[in-house]
Formats: C-alpha cells, sequence, structure tokens
C-alpha cells in the first residue's frame, strides 16, 4: 500500500523555506491538530457538534515511519539530497532553498518529534486540539510544521468518515429502538463501499478503517488489512457478502434471466 513517493516532497512548497523565516533563535515550534468547526456539515439535527477522532496511529506507522525509512532513511544519502534539491530549485529557483538541514536530518536517521494525542475513538468537541506535536531537537524546529501538511491531509477525512459512520449508526439505532429490531442487525446496516466513492484505492483504504470505528459491513477488503496491520486488530474486523453484480446478471441475456437466476441460486 506504501506510495512510493520522497517524503521529503509531501509538503506544501511554502513550508519549504521556512526554517530561515522564524525568528533568529527558534528552538522548539510547538503546534496543534484542531477541528475548527462543524458549520458546513449536514449532520442529524441533534448532533452534538463532536468529531470522532480517528487515524493517527495508521498515519504515524504507515507514513511518519515506514514512508520516511524507505523513501528517505533508508535511501542513498546523495540521491535523495539531490532529489531534493532538483525539486526546490526548479520550482522555486536555483539555490533558494539550502539543503544543509535536510542532511543533517538525514544524518540524524529518525524524525525528532514527539506527539501527544488523545485516544483515538475519542468524541472530541470543536476546537479542542485532539494532538499536539513538538520537535524533541532544537535544531529541528523547523520539522514540526513541515509535517503539517501531510499530517492534515492525512488525519482530516479519516476523523470525518469515522464521525460520519457513528452518525449513521446512532440514527439507525434509534430506528432500531422504535421499531423494536434487533440491535445486533445495527453494525452491517451501514456498509461500506469506498472504493466505489475515494479518490484511489489508499484513500478508500483509510476512509474505510474509519467506517469500521462503527460498522463492521463493508466491501473494502484492504481496509480490513490496514486495520489488522497498523491497529493490531483481530476477530471480526469487516464483513460481506458474494454478492452478484450486473456483469453476472446480464451474462446470461434477457432471453435467460429465469435461468441465470436457477444458476446462482442452486
Amino acid at each position: 500500500m506504501s506510495l512510493k513517493i520522497n517524503p521529503l516532497n509531501a509538503i506544501d512548497f511554502y513550508k519549504a523555506d521556512h526554517r530561515r523565516q522564524y525568528p533568529a533563535g527558534t528552538e522548539y515550534v510547538y503546534a496543534n491538530f484542531t477541528p475548527r468547526s462543524s458549520r458546513l456539515a449536514q449532520m442529524l439535527p441533534d448532533f452534538d457538534d463532536k468529531i470522532v477522532f480517528f487515524g493517527l496511529q495508521g498515519f504515524i506507522k504507515h507514513f511518519l515511519i515506514e514512508t520516511w525509512n524507505e523513501g528517505f532513511f533508508q535511501q542513498d544519502k546523495n540521491k535523495v539530497i539531490a532529489a531534493y534539491k532538483r525539486r526546490m530549485d526548479n520550482a522555486l529557483g536555483e539555490g533558494a532553498i539550502p539543503v544543509d538541514h535536510i542532511e543533517a536530518l538525514y544524518d540524524l536517521g529518525y524524525l525528532p518529534i514527539r506527539i501527544k494525542a488523545l485516544a483515538e475513538g475519542s468524541r472530541v468537541n470543536m476546537k479542542v486540539p485532539v494532538l499536539t506535536i513538538v520537535n524533541t531537537l532544537p535544531e529541528f524546529f523547523w520539522l514540526t510544521n513541515y509535517l503539517e501538511t501531510v499530517l492534515s491531509a492525512e488525519l482530516w477525512k479519516s476523523c470525518t468518515t469515522a464521525t460520519i459512520a457513528f452518525e449513521y449508526k446512532r440514527l439507525l439505532t434509534q430506528y432500531a429502538i422504535k421499531t423494536g429490531a434487533p440491535l445486533d442487525f445495527v453494525p452491517v446496516q451501514g456498509h461500506d463501499f469506498s472504493s466505489r466513492g475515494m479518490s484511489g484505492i489508499y484513500d478508500a483504504t483509510q476512509n474505510g478503517v474509519g467506517h469500521l470505528t462503527s460498522f463492521i459491513g463493508t466491501d473494502a477488503v484492504s481496509a480490513i488489512d490496514y486495520a489488522e496491520e497498523y491497529y493490531n486488530a483481530d476477530g471480526i474486523v469487516g464483513v460481506s457478502v458474494p454478492a452478484t453484480e450486473h456483469s453476472v446478471m446480464c451474462m446470461g441475456s434477457e432471453d435467460n434471466e429465469i435461468g441465470t437466476f436457477k444458476r446462482l441460486i442452486t
């Protein structure tokens, strides 16, 4: 599932030279990730303005550890530094971004950051930080917000998907109680087809896991892999059925529809 990218490039260009834009003597940058508003969220009328915080552990394991190791620290130093310099030179101007700080990070061999966070699965009020991040070595003060681009890009959607799933489950539970339906049905009533709606299979995988925080019904097979790999999930993580689809139903042709049903049933 790893995207073969240089993690140094998982930024907005404007981040690249903040190291020299911070005040002289800066040693530590302490940042937070905070859900700011639900103004555009079309939730239930009794929505309590909380999000479900989810996705950090997978992001840390997959991107901050695996991707940084595979795409930077375990690469040839000259090659990876040259690739970064080429990217910056071509887009921002030759020599616009010095690379000595990138070389120092390579030599260090790991990301010197500390992340503190609320427990994943927590329901958190708007305007309350769900995590904080700070550099642990003063010379790498620039790294904290260098990582903000990818952290924001990776986490906001997982939190949003998990929150929407929670609201669907809440609604289904309310109506199950009103109608006397078994509550055991609810976990499979909200079924996920992320691979049919997200922008790529990795996006579908991550957000499929967000859905699995409230339901077990899913057709996103890779979401179960992700849950097991990065969240140590075991047992029944997700379930589905070996269903038919239009390509199967059309194969018997219009003249043999009854024959198609008989073949499938028997």
